[in-house]
């Protein structure tokens, strides 16, 4: 049965465990070493670690950032190709505010964050920042632009809180990721179809934007939380282009201003994105935003989506297609509805639309377990008032996602076989810095989370 541990490391003080659970070196011993005439290995003296910095203000970064150590960033800095940072477990990367060029970190090369559970590395902000008003501190990490070698980058038990800040004319990404000057950036934003990238047991808080904004790359992102991701005005959870290959599953979606996740297929000639997106919980989906026009999924411009054994608790629609643009090919299947207002359960069913916006909800999924009055469906959260109104985007450590012994959700997913026929990494995996990472395998209840 699958579980995950995500809040006990997702929230250090606030959460507790009880919420929910979810290398070789070769020798040859007939390697020759030439000296100097007359020298000893005893005389040589031994080659020095490059020192470590503790405090970045800008230019070109390598090398390894040891266990336990914090760094101060002060400007951006970037990654060069052909290079690599690897950033140890509990290394805590504090980001100063800067006005007039928000922090950025370019990707040119490989980045590789191996944090580990109950030592978690964080991308944070000073102290005095987090009682501020803005959430919109720094500007996130950035992969490769098309011009440059596709990077590899993991990402394991790693925090990223309070970006999204907006760009300026000097920002890198002003040029690149929107083309425009005063947008939002997200957490993490990839830019090639080659790019190869594992985002696990990570937690993305306090973000003013969108928690992932991909537009390129091979993707396995799974036990992930992702609390409260954009602000009043939106802001995804989870944003996908063109050029994907992804399989996104056991996630948490906790309150995203606008959609948990959303898919979209064809643009700059790429190839069609193909997501295949099962066993996720998303609740309050839509719930913050002014004019509230997503809520759970969101499928657009032909990409291939294939939707299966999620928990969709109080989100203000059900999964929505693009009705001028759709999806190409589009099966959801065995995903659970619940909401407390008959106006959301209204939006749950393929008769609703959204003609301001050009979308309806996705025709002729199987197996729904959806009815038609509030209240209906109740999922059997271990620990969670349903009533808790849409708009609150704070987890909380009372709060257990884990379905009761009773729950009926426990049977009513698509078999797992069927599941992996879609799924992309589940046999083959991906293989960055010598490491193949699997996606999980599927499971037959719906949601992120089964029985402790």
């Amino acid at each position: 049965m699958k579980t995950i541990n995500c809040f006990a490391w997702a929230f250090a003080a606030l959460l507790s465990t009880s919420i929910c659970s979810c290398s070789s070196d070769n020798e040859n011993e007939d390697d020759v070493v030439i000296v100097n005439p007359g020298e000893t290995d005893q005389d040589k003296e031994p080659e020095k670690e490059p020192e470590q910095p503790t405090e970045i203000t800008g230019g070109k970064v390598s090398g390894v950032w040891k266990a336990n150590s914090t760094v101060t960033v002060k400007g951006s800095f970037e990654i060069p190709a052909g290079e690599s940072l690897t950033i140890e477990k509990g290394v805590k990367v504090i980001i100063e505010k800067n006005e007039q060029v928000p922090v950025e970190i370019m990707v040119y090369g490989d980045l590789y964050c191996y944090g580990e559970e109950g030592n978690e590395i964080q991308f944070t902000v000073p102290e005095a920042e987090k009682n501020g008003t803005s959430k919109r501190v720094w500007g996130g990490i950035f992969g490769a632009d098309k011009q440059t070698k596709a990077p590899n980058m993991v990402f394991q038990y790693t925090v990223f809180e309070y970006t999204g800040a907006l760009t300026t004319n000097n920002s890198y990404s002003a040029h690149t990721f929107k083309s425009t000057v005063g947008k939002g950036v997200p957490a993490i934003n990839t830019m090639d179809e080659n790019t190869n990238i594992v985002i696990q047991h990570c937690t993305f808080r306090n973000n003013g934007q969108d928690g992932l904004y991909m537009q390129g790359g091979n993707m396995i992102i799974t036990d992930n939380v992702f609390e409260g991701q954009g602000d009043e005005a939106g802001g995804e959870a989870v944003n996908f282009k063109a050029g994907i290959i992804l399989d996104l599953a056991y996630n948490l979606f906790y309150a995203p201003s606008n959609s948990a996740a959303k898919l979209s297929g064809t643009t700059d000639n790429r190839t069609p994105g193909s997501f295949t997106v099962f066993n996720n919980t998303i609740i309050n989906g839509g719930g913050r935003k002014n004019n509230a026009d997503l809520g759970s999924f969101a499928l657009e411009s032909g990409c291939d989506a294939y939707i299966f054994n999620n928990m969709i608790v109080n989100c203000k629609w059900g999964i929505l297609n693009n009705l001028t643009d759709p999806a190409r090919n589009a099966v959801a299947s065995n995903n659970w509805y619940y909401a407390y207002s008959q106006e959301n359960v209204d939006r749950f069913q393929e008769t609703a639309g959204n003609e301001a916006k050009g979308t309806g909800i996705l025709k002729g999924e199987q197996n729904a377990v959806k009815g038609k009055t509030a209240g209906e469906n109740d999922p059997g959260f271990v620990a969670y008032d349903l009533s808790t109104p849409t708009t609150n985007s704070k987890l909380s450590s009372s709060f257990d996602f884990h379905l009761s012994g009773n729950s009926a959700a426990l049977k009513a997913g698509a078999s797992p076989e069927t599941i992996k026929q879609h799924a992309h990494f589940i046999t083959k995996g991906l293989t960055i810095n010598g490491k193949t990472y699997y996606t999980p395998n599927p499971s037959a209840f719906c949601g992120a989370f089964g029985t402790k």
